[in-house]
């Protein structure tokens, strides 16, 4: 088998992107004499060195330095094994030569990358499958490894393409319920804002809209460990029917004049139950699915942008003590001015449209 062939395999493999079958004829090729199999040893090593954020430039210059040391080492063994064999074997080695400079250029490569980037990368939208979901409409999706993903609307879902080869990443713009398949070689992670979701096999929901301050997770079956791409040392372990919120605190704070100012880019993580509709044993969190809209004791703000969501209209108040309101009950089959004067029949307020909007006041006032 030639060079190139291992060195493909080889490539493949240290990206994650080796299939079962070629992992296969890897092993089989590495069993033969030959550099490929020290080129591999080599490229464990590699992967086992741990990589830190650089926070100056000294240690830059210093990690670099170092770097180049170890390449120049590498280069410099390679080339006196070349010299020192008789001459009929030169060719032999030049070929395992070449090997070994294309994986020093990878390392500079890759060097490059963890030295000199201060932001982790994004997801590059060629390598990734997406699935988008419009203002009325929801989409299951079936993951190449079993699982199951329920997209709601206005949400965007990516994975990678070879999903369950080596990795199983999705990112989460919007709110899904995620039904993974076990799998504790390979787990699974969504990244959903600002926020790391870690799991084996399990069903939990998350609602991570582009236009929110915070991120939801709710555990149904299994565990999850959750954690802040802020604070990646404190990781949250959820149980079933527990639910953790993630966000900024100024918007999760109740309202009122002597709340104490907090500095906004302070992260708080709350934790709760998974709720349950008293009428029909429902659980809040997860009833969109079945085309529900369950509120339990939900304040008036918080369940009227819900209301945007599910109804595509937008909510304005016009009278800031009415958002404190709380309510209970379910939506299913009701329009925007069904569900509005189903709520006004527990507690009187007025409202009117003007074209997707809807403008919320005290009652009386018209």
């Amino acid at each position: 088998m030639p060079d190139s062939r291992i060195w493909e395999l080889l490539a493949r493999k240290y990206n994650n992107e080796l299939s079962a079958d070629e992992l296969s004829e890897l092993n089989r090729l590495l069993q033969q004499p030959g550099e490929a199999i020290h080129l591999n040893e080599w490229l464990d090593e590699l992967q086992s060195i741990p990589l830190q954020k650089m926070t100056s430039e000294a240690d830059e210059a210093k990690s670099a330095d170092m770097l180049r040391l170890l390449i120049r080492s590498e280069n410099t063994a390679a080339v006196s094994q070349c010299i020192e064999e008789p001459q009929g074997e030169v060719k032999r080695k030049r070929g395992g030569y070449r090997l070994l400079t294309a994986a020093v250029l990878v390392i500079m490569m890759a060097s490059w990358f963890f030295l000199y980037t201060n932001e982790p990368a994004a997801p590059l939208s060629t390598s990734l499958n997406e699935v988008v979901t419009n203002n009325e409409s929801k989409s299951t999706i079936h993951l190449p490894d079993g699982s199951t993903v329920i997209l709601n609307t206005g949400s965007k879902l990516s994975y990678n393409k070879d999903f369950g080869v080596g990795t199983r990443e999705i990112y989460l713009s919007g709110e899904a319920f995620f039904d993974i398949a076990r799998n504790e070689k390979v787990p699974l992670t969504v990244h959903a804002g600002n926020v790391d979701i870690r799991v084996k096999g399990t069903a939990f929901n998350v609602k991570a809209y582009a236009e929110d301050s915070t991120v939801e997770a709710s555990l149904i079956r299994g565990a999850i460990e959750v954690c802040s791409k802020n604070d990646q040392e404190r990781k949250i372990l959820l149980r079933p029917n527990e639910k953790i919120v993630i966000g900024k605190v100024p918007t999760i704070k109740s309202p009122g004049k002597d709340a104490p100012a907090l500095p906004e880019k302070e992260e708080l993580f709350i934790l709760g139950k998974v709720r349950t509709n008293p009428s029909d044993s429902s659980i809040s969190e997860i009833a969109w699915i079945q085309n529900k809209l369950v509120f339990n004791r939900e304040p008036f703000f918080s369940l009227a942008h819900k209301m945007e969501r599910w109804y595509n209209v937008s909510v304005r108040f016009d009278d800031e003590s009415l958002t404190k309101i709380t309510f209970t009950g379910s939506f299913e089959k009701e329009n925007i001015t069904e569900a509005l004067d189903a709520l006004r029949q527990i507690t009187p307020f007025e409202y009117r449209m003007e074209n997707r909007e809807v403008i919320i006041g005290k009652a009386g006032r018209r």
